[in-house]
C-alpha cells in the first residue's frame, strides 16, 4: 500500500472547494500538477472521485465516500504533524531535569521562570539527587540534563560550566567562629550537625576531620532550626542561603580548596540534544539572564 498524503490533501481540497483550479491554489502547485495528483490517487483506488466539466468538479459516489471517510483522519494526521514541528522547534514537549537540592533551590527556579515565559508549551520535570544520584540518572537516560558537581572528567559526559560557591560555616550569631573566616580545622571543635552525603559532608571527610556529630538530619530548614537553637553548627553550600531564615545566624566563608564548587549542566556525550534542552542549557548558561532573574525575584 502506497499512501501519499499530498494526493489525500489535493482530493480534500478539491471536495470543499469544488473547483480544481482553487484547491491548486491553495496547495500552491499548478493546475496540472494538481490535475496528476488526483488522477494519481483514482488510479491507485481504482475508483473515480469526480465527476469534471470545464466549470466544476463534483464527487461520485465513490469520492462521497472517501470525503466523508478521510475528513477526521486527515484532521487528526495534520494535529499530529503540526504537534511534531512544534516540538522540534523547542515550542513543546517535556524535559526531564535532575539537580542537586541546592542548584534546585536558588538557579533553577529563577532560570525556569525565563524559560517558561518563553516557552510555555514546554513541561519541565525536576528530579533533585543527591550529586552522584545526578550524573547517573543522565547517562540512565532519566533525565537529558544534570545540574551537579562533577567532581572528575567523565568519559560519557559532555559537560558545561556554570561557575561556582562556596561552602560556608553556619553559627550561630554570637559564636566563637563567627568571624570573617574559618578553617576546616576549626570545625572540629564543635558539634556538628550533618546532613547525609552532600557536598559539604563529602569535604568534611576528605579533610580527615575527627567530627563531634551531634545529629544527622535530611533537610536543611531543620539543620538551620537546629543552629539556631545552639544545639551545633553545620556547612552549606552559599547558593542555599538566599532562600533560609538566617535569623540571628552568622554564614562564615571555609577557607580552602575543598570548600569550592564547579558548578554545571551535564548531558550524555554524543547524544542529540533535545531544542528543549539546548534552550535550557543556553539559558543556564547566560549570566545575563540569571541575573534578570534575581532582579526580577527581588522586586516583587
Amino acid at each position: 500500500m502506497n499512501i501519499k498524503y499530498r494526493q489525500l490533501k489535493a482530493f480534500s481540497l478539491a471536495a470543499q472547494t469544488q473547483s480544481f483550479t482553487r484547491a491548486a491554489d491553495a496547495m500552491a502547485v499548478t493546475q496540472a500538477s494538481f490535475s496528476t495528483l488526483i488522477k494519481e490517487l483514482e488510479h491507485d483506488l481504482g475508483v473515480v472521485l469526480f465527476e469534471r466539466t470545464t466549470r466544476r468538479c463534483t464527487l461520485t459516489d465513490a469520492g462521497r465516500v472517501l470525503a466523508d471517510t478521510l475528513r477526521s483522519p486527515l484532521e487528526h494526521l495534520e494535529s499530529v504533524y503540526a504537534h511534531m514541528k512544534e516540538i522540534g522547534a523547542g515550542k513543546r514537549g517535556r524535559l526531564v531535569v535532575a539537580a542537586l537540592p541546592s542548584m534546585s533551590f536558588d538557579l533553577v527556579p529563577r532560570v525556569l521562570a525565563g524559560f517558561r515565559a518563553a516557552l510555555p508549551g514546554v513541561e519541565v520535570v525536576l528530579r533533585e539527587r543527591m550529586n552522584e544520584e545526578v550524573f547517573d540518572a543522565v547517562k540512565a537516560r532519566e533525565a537529558e540534563l544534570g545540574l551537579g558537581c562533577l567532581l572528575r572528567p567523565d568519559p560519557e559526559l559532555e559537560w558545561v560550566p556554570l561557575g561556582s560557591d562556596q561552602l560556608l560555616a553556619i553559627v550561630p550569631a554570637h559564636h566563637a567562629l563567627a568571624g570573617p573566616g574559618v578553617t576546616w580545622r576549626q570545625l572540629e571543635n564543635f558539634p556538628m550537625i550533618m546532613m547525609g552525603r552532600g557536598s559539604a559532608e563529602r569535604a568534611l571527610l576528605a579533610s580527615n576531620l575527627r567530627l563531634k556529630a551531634a545529629f544527622d538530619v535530611e533537610y536543611v530548614a531543620t539543620a538551620v532550626a537546629m543552629v539556631r537553637e545552639g544545639l551545633g553548627i553545620t556547612t552549606l553550600p552559599s547558593s542555599l542561603i538566599g532562600g533560609l531564615n538566617m535569623q540571628g545566624l552568622k554564614t562564615v566563608p571555609i577557607a580552602g580548596a575543598l570548600a569550592k564548587r564547579a558548578l554545571g549542566v551535564a548531558y550524555r556525550k554524543g547524544s542529540h540534544l533535545s531544542s528543549i534542552a539546548a534552550a535550557f542549557v543556553e539559558q543556564l548558561a547566560n549570566p545575563a539572564a540569571r541575573r534578570a532573574s534575581k532582579t526580577r525575584d527581588a522586586m516583587q
